[in-house]
């Protein structure tokens, strides 16, 4: 991913030391269910927190997996993520486009891409869920998103 986005980029070593060279950002905050409803001070908040975010990445972020979309659709960004579990019952009103809710791995990877045509999958080299749905592109930036 990181070659194809990044013009001159070629191999790990220089895949490597670019990312040695950007900072890591990681925050554990509650993203808002509803952007359309988040208040000025919770979007500057976050606004603050993803500053110069060039993707938002979630590896196997549990319950968060729908967050890492919200957060890159209503900031603009692109996205990867590698979901694990479904956590279906937490989660009711996921629904496919045929209505069925998403109950299972499957269903979850096929209601994360539904939700851009653009949105990717490739497989990861190691061990367990490893299966990547990302999207290259920013989203334009979205402030009434009511998210995934």
């Amino acid at each position: 991913w990181l070659e194809s986005s990044q013009s001159g980029m070629r191999g790990f070593t220089a895949c490597q030391a670019y990312v040695e060279g950007c900072p890591l950002r990681q925050c554990q905050a509650r993203a808002p269910a509803d952007w359309a409803k988040a208040g000025d001070e919770v979007r500057a908040w976050w606004s603050q927190v993803v500053g110069r975010c060039r993707v938002i990445v979630g590896l196997h972020p549990d319950q968060a997996t729908g967050s890492v979309l919200q957060l890159a659709r209503a900031f603009g960004r692109p996205f990867a993520t590698v979901p694990c579990c479904t956590f279906a019952d937490d989660f009711p009103e996921r629904r496919l486009a045929d209505g069925r809710p998403v109950r299972t791995y499957d269903d979850l990877v096929e209601w994360l891409r539904a939700h851009d045509p653009a949105t990717e999958l490739d497989f990861l080299s190691f061990h367990g869920k490893n299966l990547v749905v990302f999207l290259r592109k920013a989203w334009a930036a979205d402030a009434g998103a009511g998210g995934p």
